[in-house]
């Protein structure tokens, strides 16, 4: 038996950081993680036997100086020093097989008569079809504004709430407006386990999670482990599964939230055999694609790299590895290395901030804490500052 003040369930950014912040509390914590490895959607690929290391993000991509909470583990875990910026180079659209600059394809003079309506304009109550179709004009809306905004979340996001997707905070002027690390996003989340010595069980399938007056028992096929406190940080599919049978009510709310598979494929290529100028992403217009992201933010003399967001289901991996040689324009001979990701995120949508009302009035002194993406939002400040306040919660017992 393993015996422990806390057991986190999920060693993603959320259970990570709510470990740190219950270390930071004088707690004795264990993660339990059934990847092979922590990180979650910090994931970080590195091309094997690369000569100084040549890397492509799986998940998160970009960190903003918004994330002040973010910033200050970073701080307090020695890797504030590895910050490195990204190079300015445009994102562009793809339509009808061709790039497309964005500018082009806005119609101006409906944008100028639109963008007045923003003053005054509350976000509360809308969703973003409706708010930002309003202020930027319902045209620009479906043609361009649309595909742009789903982007963000790999999904359709025209229903989820206004006020969800971009937040206003403050920033921290020391800090780069936008970057990513020297190693890769997936070395932050490596320096919270080294830092804090965390203990990381990779590999576990859980089995039962039962409450009793001590606290909550996990049974896995690593063993068992016993703790006063139980959270769970993983994604929204998840968490009802692990907690039904001990807390069906709160199970039975987060069940309600809607949430989508990201199919991501990460593409490495020699530099020399691309024609395409640099570009730090690309959105399509009607296409079986959310996204691409680009390592063309971090120039590399030898590779450029690319992920995929593929929308689910669609299409085969034959298939997206020709939609892939097509937009590049390059033959799967060309191609250095490819790698698949699953992430899942939440489909938020009005009426939400209502729901998760409900989930932590019925959290209160069970002793159970939970975190994640769909709760305050999908960023990764979202997740930060719901396991900050999840640690305050139980620091007040």
């Amino acid at each position: 038996m393993n015996k422990t003040d806390v057991i986190v369930v999920g060693a993603g950014i959320s259970g990570l950081s709510l470990a740190h912040y219950a270390k930071k509390a004088g707690l004795h914590v264990i993660v339990l993680e059934k990847e092979s490895k922590p990180g979650g959607s910090f994931d970080t690929f590195n091309l094997p036997n690369s000569e100084n290391g040549f890397w492509i993000e799986l998940g998160a991509h970009t960190c903003y100086n918004s994330y002040g909470n973010l910033i200050e583990i970073m701080e307090q875990c020695g890797v504030i020093g590895a910050i490195r910026p990204r190079a300015k180079v445009p994102y562009r659209l793809w339509i009808d097989g061709k790039f497309k600059s964005f500018m082009g394809q806005i119609g101006f003079l409906e944008l100028l008569s639109s963008l007045p309506k923003a003053f005054g304009k509350k976000k509360t109550g809308e969703t973003v079809a409706s708010y930002y179709g309003s202020i930027l004009g319902k045209r620009n809306f479906e043609k361009v504004f649309s595909a742009l905004f789903s982007a963000v979340p790999s999904q359709k996001a025209d229903d989820f709430p206004a006020d969800a997707l971009f937040k206003k905070r403050d920033r921290r002027k020391d800090i780069l407006k936008d970057y990513t690390m020297n190693n890769g996003l997936q070395s932050i989340t490596d320096s919270i386990v080294k830092h804090n010595q965390l203990e990381v069980v990779c590999g576990v399938q859980i089995e039962s999670i039962t409450k009793s007056n001590d606290g909550f028992l996990v049974k896995c096929g690593a063993g068992e482990y016993s703790g006063k406190h139980l959270a769970i940080c993983t994604p929204v599919g998840v968490a009802p599964k692990l907690i039904s049978a001990s807390f069906p009510d709160v199970a039975g709310k987060i069940s309600q939230l809607k949430y989508q598979t990201i199919e991501s494929l990460g593409v490495i290529v020699p530099k020399e055999s691309l024609t395409q100028k640099p570009f730090a992403g690309l959105v399509p217009i009607n296409d079986d694609f959310f996204s691409i992201v680009s390592r063309d933010t971090v120039p590399d003399d030898r590779f450029r790299g690319f992920t995929f967001h593929f929308k689910p289901g669609v299409l085969t991996w034959r298939q997206k590895t020709e939609k892939v040689c097509n937009i590049l324009g390059i033959d799967t001979g060309q191609i250095v290395e490819m790698r698949e990701k699953s992430n899942v995120v939440p489909s938020l949508r009005l009426g939400h901030n209502e729901l998760v009302h409900e989930i932590d009035r019925l959290l209160q002194g069970t002793g159970l804490y939970i975190s994640g993406n769909y709760f305050a939002g999908l960023s990764i400040e979202d997740c930060v500052i719901r396991s900050k306040t999840e640690v305050e919660r139980m620091a007040k017992g």
